[in-house]
C-alpha cells in the first residue's frame, strides 16, 4: 500500500542571505497539510559576506567552469549543521524526505539559469535522508520563469484555512510576488516588483543594520514623489506575466542623494505602489500578506489603507511567515516524490503543468 500522508522537512534560505529557516510538515501534497516544527538558523558573518559578494558580483563564465564548488560546499555543511540540530532540538524520530531549495546567487530567465547552491549528495550521505533539491531547472526546460514556485501551496492554504472566493497571497519577501487564486481554483502569479531586498540593502549600506526594525525609519521620513514617479515607470511593470526577477534588479542609484529617513520612506513606497498596483488588476474577496516583511509595519499600513479587500497578515491564522517558504518546500518536494506538478502556465509560463526537483536518495 502506497504511503499518503509524509513527514518533511523544508529548509530554504533566502535573498535576505541571513540565514536558514528550517520546518516540518505533515501533508499529502495535496489538501492535507499540518505545520509542525519550525526554527530558523543564523549563518556566521562570513558565510552572508561570500554570499553577497558573489550574488552581487555574479559572473556567467565563472558560473560555467564550477568556480562556486568551494562556497556550495561551506553552504551545504551550514545545512548539515542546522538540519541535525533541529532534529535532535526537537527529538524528530520520523522524517520521510526533506526538500531543500538551496541558497539563490543569481535568477535571469531570459538566460534560462536559475542558480541555487546545495550540495544534495553531501547532504544525503550526512543526513541519511531523502532529499528532493534544484527545484526551478524543470521550470525552466519547459518554458517556464522558474519562479514563483510557492503559488501551488498557497492554494492549498485556501482549502487548508477554509478561504472564500477571490483570494490573493502577497508575499513579501526579498521580492514581492502575488498569487492569485480564483474562486474557480485557477491560479495566476509573478513578481510584482521589489520586496525587502532594496531597503534592507540601503539601510545596512547606511547604518549597518541588516533591515528597518518594524519600519521604524521609514515612519520618520516623507516619500519622496519625484522619485517615487521615476521608479515607477521601471520596464519591469509595463511586461505581461508571467515574469521574474533577481533580487538586484532594481537600484539603489535614484534613492542615494536623499535624506536617509526620506530614502527609506520612499523605497518603503516604492514597494507597496508597486504590489497595489498589481493586486488593482484582479477582483479579490480577500488579500492575505506573508514573508518576513509583515514585520514592517510602515510598508504594511500603506498596503492596509488603500485597499478595501478582507486583509489579513498570516499570523492571524496562527501560521509563522517567516516559514511559509521552508514550509511549501517541504510540500513540494512531496508532490515531487508523487509525481504532481509544481509549476503551470499561469504561475510561471511552462507550456504546460510540470513536475520539478530531484531526489537523491541516500546509500
Amino acid at each position: 500500500m502506497k504511503k499518503d500522508k509524509f513527514f518533511a522537512i523544508g529548509v530554504m534560505s533566502g535573498t535576505s542571505f541571513d540565514g536558514i529557516d528550517i520546518s516540518l510538515i505533515s501533508s499529502n501534497g495535496k489538501k492535507y497539510f499540518r505545520p509542525v516544527k519550525s526554527s530558523f538558523y543564523k549563518f556566521s558573518l562570513k558565510i552572508r559576506k561570500k554570499i553577497f559578494q558573489i550574488a552581487e558580483n555574479f559572473d556567467e563564465n565563472q558560473y560555467r567552469l564550477g568556480f562556486f564548488s568551494t562556497l556550495e560546499s561551506e553552504i551545504t555543511r551550514e545545512y548539515v549543521k542546522s538540519i541535525k540540530s533541529f532534529i535532535l532540538n526537537n527529538n524528530l524520530k520520523r522524517i520521510d524526505l526533506i526538500g531543500i531549495h538551496g541558497q539563490t546567487i543569481f535568477h535571469n530567465p531570459q538566460k534560462k539559469i536559475s542558480l541555487q547552491l546545495c550540495d544534495a549528495n553531501l547532504l544525503a550521505k550526512e543526513l541519511k535522508i531523502k532529499i528532493v533539491f534544484d527545484f526551478r531547472q524543470n521550470d525552466l526546460k519547459f518554458g517556464g520563469e522558474g519562479a514563483p514556485l510557492v503559488p501551488i501551496f498557497h492554494k492549498m492554504l485556501v482549502s487548508h484555512l477554509k478561504l472564500k472566493g477571490n483570494v490573493i497571497f502577497i508575499n513579501l519577501g526579498g521580492i514581492s510576488n502575488l498569487t492569485y487564486i480564483s474562486s474557480k481554483g485557477d491560479l495566476k502569479a509573478y513578481d510584482t516588483g521589489p520586496g525587502m531586498t532594496l531597503l534592507d540593502e540601503y539601510v545596512y549600506l547606511k547604518r549597518k543594520q541588516r533591515f528597518d526594525r518594524n519600519g521604524n525609519f521609514s515612519f520618520k521620513g516623507r516619500s519622496d514623489e519625484k522619485v517615487l514617479k521615476l521608479v515607477l515607470k521601471n520596464r519591469y511593470f509595463t511586461k505581461s506575466p508571467p515574469k521574474s526577477i533577481d533580487k538586484f534588479y532594481f537600484s539603489l542609484k535614484p534613492f542615494m542623494k536623499l535624506k536617509f529617513y526620506d530614502a527609506c520612506a520612499t523605497i518603503s513606497s516604492f514597494t507597496a505602489k508597486s504590489i497595489l498596483r498589481e493586486i488593482r488588476k484582479f477582483k479579490a474577496d480577500t488579500i492575505v500578506i506573508t514573508g518576513g516583511g509583515v514585520k514592517n509595519k510602515c510598508i504594511v499600513n500603506l498596503l492596509k489603507r488603500s485597499l478595501k479587500s478582507n486583509l489579513y497578515l498570516i499570523n492571524q491564522f496562527d501560521l509563522d511567515q517567516d516559514f511559509i517558504e521552508a514550509q511549501a518546500f517541504a510540500y513540494l518536494a512531496i508532490r515531487k516524490l508523487k509525481g504532481l506538478p509544481i509549476s503551470f502556465p499561469g504561475t510561471t509560463g511552462t507550456s504546460h503543468p510540470v513536475s520539478g526537483g530531484k531526489i537523491v536518495n541516500y546509500r
